[in-house]
């Protein structure tokens, strides 16, 4: 049965977390959880909005970039398709041509 107070129960287990929780020992410095919850000043928040502004600005951007090329990888894959067509039509009458002089 699971002691409740320590002292009766396994004193190693305890030891051990003692141990594990003493940053001091290990020579870290640590900065108290209290400095982190310092209140956002007004200028902060003008900044935030600004850097958001700006990111704003570069995605639509990128989005903006993105719809030109889109439009050109279209316009390139139909003269592609053309090009290609016309190329077979070439390659067709220069086998005609080629026919007509080994006939010769």
């Amino acid at each position: 049965m699971p002691f409740s107070n320590p002292e009766k129960g396994d004193r190693r287990k305890v030891d051990v977390v003692t141990e594990l929780c003493d940053f001091n020992q290990l020579g870290l410095d640590f900065v108290s959880a209290t400095s982190y919850s310092v209140p956002l000043r007004k200028e902060t928040e003008l900044m935030n909005q600004e850097l958001l502004e700006v990111l704003e600005k570069k995605i639509g951007d990128i989005v903006e970039k993105y719809s030109a090329l889109k439009e050109e990888n279209a316009r390139l894959n139909e003269e592609i398709q053309r090009l290609s067509s016309d190329r077979e039509g070439i390659k067709s009458r220069v086998d005609a041509i080629l026919g007509k002089l080994d006939g010769i």
